[in-house]
């Protein structure tokens, strides 16, 4: 994961501001990564999301408080539960997968 990143700018950049005689360099430390890196925050786009559910992990913290990342679905929750009894010698868990993923499709995770 890039932290302080850094880099040339482009020269086309330059001349079409007019300092094309000119040389640039470009630097940041990206606030959002080191935010990463102390929570366990899997993925930058989170910061730049309305998902509550992101959002409320964090809401009224403070930077002392011990704050890990919890993932949640990408999907909207269901609050339908499924539950039953299998036999272990006859059924095996990928095989319930296999025909959800053959029903729902991408839907379902």
């Amino acid at each position: 994961m890039e932290i302080l990143g850094a880099g040339v700018i482009h020269r086309k950049l330059l001349e079409n501001s007019g300092l094309g005689d000119y040389e640039g360099w470009a630097f940041g430390i990206g606030l959002e990564r080191l935010a990463m890196l102390l929570y366990g925050i899997p993925d930058i786009r989170l910061f730049w999301s309305s998902d509550e559910r992101f959002l409320k992990q964090f809401e009224g913290a403070k930077p002392e408080d011990s704050i890990q990342f919890r993932p949640f679905s990408n999907y909207s929750p269901s609050y339908r539960d499924v539950s039953m009894w299998v036999d272990p010698e006859m059924f095996h868990e990928n095989d319930l997968c296999d025909v959800v993923r053959d029903v729902a499709g991408n839907v379902a995770e």
